[in-house]
């Protein structure tokens, strides 16, 4: 039995570097992963740190030549997250954006620790906090509203609060995560790496971004064309397979944000002609020149068309494990993270959206599919994804309760039907 077959299609409890020792060498396709981004994310233990050079180094070895390795970062850390990776021999090609709209900022008001700081008590009321003239229940009336009532969350008591007010620490909302790509040096060229190991370069074609519109090419409805580099059959079957791929990803939430702002735009002018210059006698190859500008572009609608937009459900953090009696966790009105006693569900704070995980392992896909690790797998959203994109998968999970839960999520995925 190949030595692999044991670990195909598993979640493994334990410490990643002592699993993969276990591994021959140049075994792996792909790495997908979203590691700990040693910022103690909601006082986990697990999130103290950042993967080691050593973590990333039998990564490399089970990794075959040519392999792709695609780690999530934290804005703040994921600079110490690629430099570890780039020590330990990966060579750091691309940082894809993944943007989304959910989020909120966790900053300090200083205005509010100003009059904390004047000895003015914080009182509640009416579900946020108040200082100053209205006290605990001596509201406006009408009671504000949206953007009126978050204004009104602190009245500054203070001739110093006032002047501090609407000033607070440096918590941006947070709307993105990196994704850093690199690869494991290539044994020749990608030619030769694709050859002699099976795998090389990005499904660039199959990470298409979808879409109705004719992108960039004249429609020559005539069959059986063909031009000078030898390409034949219909522009139409060649050209109309999506834009192509780039390094940002916007959730649905963010895509719909960016569309309002840019509203439907349509790409305006003359389009460039491949074959402009050239003309075709019956039955022969173009060649020679000839004038044609070519046809108008028809191609409009909002700006996050030419991007992928991953589709999150909120049903799929749950599925399979809607009754494990496992606390969540939650943020408070006061931005405060607080552990949910008695729910049932899926606990891990960090579940990135399923169709995000598909397309990441879409485009890493080899011509056979490939074998994809995960050596952080949480609570297994990487495995489900390859089960859906009809990947092969390897997780390793240290803690013992997300290995239940990734265990229990990936036997409720359901296959594809192809």
């Amino acid at each position: 039995m190949n030595i692999m077959e044991k670990y195909i299609n598993k979640v493994i409890q334990g410490e990643c570097e002592k699993v993969l020792q276990e591994f021959p060498e140049n075994s792996i396709d792909t790495i997908i992963t979203d590691p700990p981004y040693g910022l103690s994310f909601m006082g986990k233990k697990w999130d103290y740190k950042i993967p080691s050079i050593e973590q990333w180094a039998e990564c490399l070895r089970v990794a075959k030549p040519g392999a792709t390795l695609l780690c999530f970062g934290g804005t703040r850390t994921y600079h110490r997250i690629a430099c570890t990776i780039e020590d330990a021999g990966w060579v750091l090609k691309d940082c894809i954006m993944w943007i989304y709209g959910s989020g909120f900022p966790k900053a300090t008001d200083i205005s509010k620790q100003l009059d904390k700081k004047a000895g003015i008590e914080m009182k509640v009321g009416k579900g946020f906090k108040h200082a100053g003239e209205y006290g605990n229940r001596n509201l406006p009336d009408p009671t504000p509203q949206g953007e009126e009532r978050e204004a009104m969350r602190h009245i500054p008591a203070t001739e110093q609060s006032k002047l501090w007010n609407g000033w607070k620490s440096h918590g941006l909302k947070p709307a993105y995560e990196p994704i850093i790509v690199a690869v494991k040096p290539n044994d020749g060229s990608y030619a030769d790496n694709a050859l002699k190991w099976g795998v090389a370069g990005l499904n660039i074609d199959g990470g298409r971004v979808q879409t109705e519109e004719n992108t960039g090419r004249p429609q020559y409805k005539s069959k059986g064309w063909k031009n000078t580099s030898g390409m034949t059959g219909s522009i139409d079957d060649n050209w109309k397979k999506g834009r192509y791929p780039a390094n940002v990803i916007f959730d649905e939430e963010a895509g719909k944000m960016l569309d309002k702002q840019s509203g439907n735009t349509s790409v305006t002018g003359k389009r460039k002609n491949p074959l402009k210059g050239y003309h075709q006698p019956e039955g022969g190859e173009w060649f020679g020149r000839k004038n044609h500008n070519g046809s108008e572009y028809h191609d409009k609608g909002g700006a996050s068309r030419f991007f992928y937009c991953a589709k999150a459900s909120k049903a799929e953090r749950n599925k399979g494990v809607e009754n494990l009696d496992i606390p969540e966790y939650r943020w408070n009105n006061g931005g405060i993270c607080q552990q949910i006693k008695g729910q049932k569900g899926n606990s891990h704070p960090t579940v990135k959206p399923l169709k995000l995980m598909e397309y990441l392992c879409t485009i890493t896909k080899t011509p056979t599919g490939g074998i994809v690790l995960d050596p952080f797998l949480g609570s297994g959203t990487t495995a489900m994804a390859c089960i859906k994109t009809g990947r092969d998968f390897i997780g390793i999970e240290k803690d013992k309760d997300y290995c239940e839960i990734a265990q229990k999520r990936i036997d409720a995925t359901e296959e594809p039907l192809f």
